[in-house]
């Protein structure tokens, strides 16, 4: 079954129970009142034949007010019957009444004072009144035809209204959810019309805040959510274009050396060459696999709260040393931009190794574009986070392509002459991801290139 015909039908079928159980209560509680207003007539009679029979005079001013309230107009097939206390008949009315008197049912009425009870079809009400010296039974017996039909008629109104509300709801129900849930049916068209080749699609928003209306948050969360799914399918398409081009160059210049060699009669120290040169596109292809084997392997690490705190400072030393024994004539400074007065506020949490893995790729990518070999690391404390800024002076990268430099496989104008295969800033991108931090580029004074890391403070 549809969602939009489930709520209907739950929706009809609720407001109808709410509806038929009020309907109920009032039929109930009506039939209740008219049963005890014609018991209070009856009483008004029996009453009012024990008064005028033994000729006495009440002058209490509630039965006063009771009798002129409940005794005008006659009971339809009023019966009125007087016993004594000896259980014999003193009066009844009309003459011809038959009327058994029943022991058991005298003693009941003698011992409530006043009893409700039916006879057939028809209510009675008996009283046992001790009043003057006088104790006697006092029944009263009538049909309540009047109130009877009103009942039925209400019954049958009640019914009526009650099949009418009902199809009116389910209408109505059936109407209000068409309308309320077009937006979902139209957002639902439109996304099945969104694939992988068209994810430049997006879906219309229709107006409305998107704090207060449902539809449009979930179509602007879907939009967001192709906004993500195009980029990663475009970083996919450009990785795969980028990687079988890094891969087919190598391979091309490694089958044409070898068929070269292969047509001619090369001496030793000619084969030597050839062979030196096959061996620089082997370890460079060695190289960009491991490359692409380590981004691929970040790609599934998250960050770990089981992670000790580590001192980034410290991890900057040992990355700087390392460095210096790789690169020997490489120039390192580090300062902090103030001196931190509670070296704990040094820590995060972090994994060691892939850190360290990040800083040595921005050392060695300074180092490679840097017009002096040398490279300035400045740690600044903030009161939410710890930047580090690695800078260099050089030749800048463009502004357009200082967001696409930490994409894979991309390769800026500064680093066209350069070997290499793009990929070094995409996995000191995804360390800092991993970390729960960013990192970011600038271009200062149009001479010194900034790579600067947040480590944002738990």
């Amino acid at each position: 079954m549809r969602v939009r015909m489930k709520f209907v039908l739950i929706l009809t079928l609720v407001v109808s129970i709410i509806f038929v159980s009020s309907i109920f209560i009032i039929y109930t509680l009506f039939a209740r009142t008219r049963t005890q207003e014609f018991e209070k007539r009856l009483w008004a009679h029996a009453y009012s034949n024990f008064l005028v029979h033994y000729n006495v005079v009440d002058t209490n001013k509630s039965v006063t007010v009771k009798l002129e309230n409940y005794l005008p107009g006659y009971p339809l097939y009023l019966q009125t019957i007087l016993i004594d206390s000896s259980l014999r008949i003193t009066k009844k009315f009309p003459i011809d009444l038959s009327f058994k008197v029943d022991t058991t049912l005298m003693e009941k009425i003698k011992q409530e004072k006043e009893l409700p009870f039916s006879v057939g079809s028809q209510q009675a009400v008996g009283l046992y009144i001790q009043k003057a010296d006088i104790s006697c039974y006092s029944i009263a017996i009538g049909y309540d035809k009047y109130g009877i039909s009103r009942l039925s008629s209400l019954q049958v109104i009640m019914v009526m209204v009650a099949t009418g509300a009902i199809i009116a709801v389910g209408l109505f129900a059936l109407i209000y959810v068409v309308v309320v849930t077009r937006p979902l049916v139209s957002l639902s068209v439109q996304m099945r019309k969104i694939g992988e080749n068209n994810l430049s699609q997006r879906v219309r928003i229709t107006r409305g805040s998107v704090r207060n209306n449902e539809i449009v948050q979930i179509a602007s969360n879907f939009n967001e959510m192709l906004d993500r799914l195009e980029k990663a399918f475009q970083m996919q398409r450009n990785f795969v274009h980028h990687a079988s081009h890094d891969l087919r160059t190598p391979l091309a210049t490694m089958l044409s050396q070898t068929e070269s060699a292969l047509r001619k009669d090369l001496s030793p120290a000619e084969a030597k060459r050839v062979l030196e040169s096959l061996k620089e596109d082997q370890l460079g292809m060695i190289e960009l696999s491991n490359a692409l084997l380590l981004l691929a392997q970040y790609e599934n690490l998250n960050f770990s709260p089981d992670w000790p705190m580590v001192r980034l400072d410290e991890i900057i030393h040992d990355t700087m040393m390392s460095a210096k024994k790789l690169l020997p004539d490489i120039k390192i400074a580090f300062n902090y931009a103030k001196m931190p007065e509670d070296e704990s506020l040094l820590s995060i949490k972090g994994n060691e190794t892939l850190l360290r893995s990040a800083f040595m790729n921005i050392i060695k990518n300074a180092y490679k574009y840097s017009d002096n070999k040398s490279l300035n690391i400045i740690m600044e404390l903030l009161p939410d986070a710890i930047l580090i800024h690695f800078e260099n002076t050089g030749r800048t990268i463009d502004a357009r392509d200082a967001d696409r430099i930490f994409l894979p496989f991309f390769r800026s104008e500064q680093s066209k002459n350069e070997k290499g295969f793009g990929l070094g800033l995409s996995i000191v991108k995804r360390i800092t991801e991993i970390h729960n931090s960013s990192i970011s580029y600038r271009a200062v004074d149009g001479v010194i290139n900034r790579f600067t890391f947040r480590f944002e403070k738990i």
